[in-house]
């Protein structure tokens, strides 16, 4: 035991060895998801979306969407180049990410906890199913999250420390944001605690110098964008559509449910294993693990017994202060009309005026609790701040995709930590000034989630029979027709096989339009080849024969 006080006490000592205990852990983790994903390829559509791109911007192929956010594809595109053509190269790209956001989110926790509690939290975010599934699966939304939790990592260095890091933190930002768009959102925590740290001059200059150089940074993404497709700032368009919420019935994640990811919270925290590879990437399908609601039970006993805390505390301050009375209630009336307007606007106006709210809302509760002189009031806030933000926009859109919650995952993780460090310090079993509770509840959360997620990745699937059926068929097609880079070719997933034939195929998809404007869609471009890449019907296609069918791909040739 002396051995482990000693440790305990060498604060510097400590986090240095935990640190490079969660890069091993991640960089192992990491090696494995990477090969399953390797093994299972790519399915779903978006990430055949950034592998082309990826290509374009290497100079090999045409690209689809190019609008989109660029960041990882330029990244991919540079190894591209140097001959590393492979889905595989995004998955590896992707990892490196994983690894850099669990590794400063750990850092980030720091700030607030002990090590081991910062452990806890970095490690459940790196285990939580819907991160596990996505993580290195070439999506945006993994990247993007490492990122922001950088920015908001330099953030807080440069308004507790040093100012500094404000040339990294909105730079950063910026990289986030180019990552995925909806990642800008980190602005809004980012100010605040900016806010609630009183910048002096000199911390606004460096402010400013800091967003001059995340403006440079755009500079040539912005030039790419305009040579591409004609605009400066293309997400522009996507930005009204998301705050009108515009979207049709037909979108595979249509929901109008506001409390989708609220109700399925414990399935993103650990879900049952799958070999359906459905199931895995889209947990809210599967069921949630015992872990899952002990971990989720740790999160809220911590809200609850730091709110208890808080109430205590602002009634001793208002035994102390009495002749503050009046304007802490005035205070305290300003914060629960602004949470009844939220709660009651909740996804029913634009979320931009719920975002607005929110900010409102957490101004108001720092005002009225400022003055307690809470030691972390500007951190909790934070990421109440960061996780709301998310959830607000989110829950508004009435496309409600699971890997949508990862940008609420840190907050989640936080949550954690912060469960462990309230239960240890209401539940306080001490030797010699070592917090045995929270020592103890930290290995063993450690320790359940690394056997947890052990067990989760050995019962992942091998391969997926689409991925299978799609390779295959278009290795077919290029076999049968070695002229067919000249040909014309459509598809129902024309990113999909635009990638396996690095060429251009057109989109057409039968089961979102009748038959006849189906029909009409095909004229158009009068394609020699059709792929159609469908398990549920069998497509009639006027003008066109069966050539071949792979699995659950059927080729039409042109009559």
């Amino acid at each position: 035991m002396q051995g482990l006080k000693k440790m305990l006490m060498n604060n510097t000592s400590l986090s240095r060895g935990l640190f490079i205990l969660l890069s091993l852990i991640m960089i192992i983790l990491t090696y494995f998801l990477v090969s399953i994903q390797s093994q299972i390829g790519v399915d779903y559509w978006d990430i055949f979306v950034y592998l082309n791109n990826s290509l374009k911007m290497a100079g090999m192929g045409v690209g689809d969407m190019l609008y989109l956010s660029p960041l990882l594809p330029a990244i991919t595109s540079l190894f591209f180049r140097a001959g590393m053509v492979s889905e595989v190269t995004l998955f590896t790209i992707s990892g490196v990410f994983y690894i850099i956001g669990t590794l400063g989110l750990y850092l980030l926790l720091k700030i607030r906890f002990n090590e081991l509690e910062s452990l806890a939290g970095a490690l459940s975010f790196a285990t939580f199913t819907i991160v596990l599934a996505w993580a290195v699966s070439g999506a945006l939304d993994v990247p993007a999250i490492a990122l922001a939790i950088w920015a908001l990592y330099f953030t807080l260095r440069a308004a507790k420390s040093d100012s500094r890091f404000y040339y990294l933190a909105f730079p950063v930002a910026m990289l986030a944001f180019l990552t995925r768009y909806t990642a800008g959102l980190i602005i809004i925590p980012m100010l605040l605690f900016i806010y609630m740290n009183s910048p002096q001059k000199p911390d606004l200059k460096k402010i400013l110098g800091g967003i001059i150089v995340g403006c440079i940074i755009y500079v040539p993404f912005m030039w790419y964008f305009y040579r591409q497709v004609g605009e400066l700032f293309p997400f522009f368009q996507q930005f009204s559509g998301s705050a009108s919420g515009a979207v049709s019935s037909l979108n595979p994640g249509y929901s109008l449910d506001n409390l989708y990811y609220l109700k399925n919270i414990p399935n993103y925290i650990s879900s049952q294993a799958s070999t359906d590879y459905i199931n895995i990437i889209v947990p809210s399908q599967s069921e949630p693990t015992l872990l899952s609601y002990l971990i989720l039970g740790l999160i809220i006993l911590g809200l609850l017994i730091g709110l208890i805390k808080l109430i205590r505390r602002s009634l001793d301050y208002l035994k102390i202060n009495g002749d503050n009375k009046k304007a802490f209630y005035i205070k305290t009336l300003a914060v629960l009309v602004l949470a009844f307007l939220l709660l009651f606007t909740y996804s029913k106006l634009s979320y931009v005026f719920s975002e607005v709210l929110m900010i409102g809302l957490v101004l108001a509760i720092y005002i009225m609790l400022r003055d307690l002189k809470l030691e972390y009031l500007d951190f909790d806030l934070l990421f109440f701040t960061w996780f709301a933000a998310s959830l607000l926009m989110h829950s508004f859109h009435p496309v409600k995709v699971d890997r949508y919650f990862i940008t609420m995952a840190p907050a989640l993780a936080y949550g954690v930590a912060l469960g462990i460090n309230q239960v240890s310090s209401l539940v306080k079993y001490k030797y010699r000034d070592i917090n045995l509770t929270s020592l103890a509840l930290s290995l063993v959360l450690v320790l359940a989630l690394i056997s947890s997620t052990a067990a989760y990745m050995t019962h992942m699937p091998d391969e997926v029979t689409r991925v299978q059926s799609e390779t295959q068929a278009a290795q077919w097609l290029a076999q049968y027709d070695p002229d067919y880079q000249n040909k014309t070719i459509a598809s129902n997933r024309g990113p999909a096989f635009g990638w396996y034939l690095k060429k251009y195929v057109f989109t057409r998809i039968s089961e979102k339009v009748t038959p006849q404007v189906f029909e009409e869609l095909i004229q158009e471009i009068n394609p020699e080849y059709y792929i159609f890449s469908e398990t549920t019907y069998t497509l009639n296609l006027e003008g066109y024969h069966e050539i071949k069918r792979v699995g659950t791909v059927t080729i039409y040739q042109k009559d």
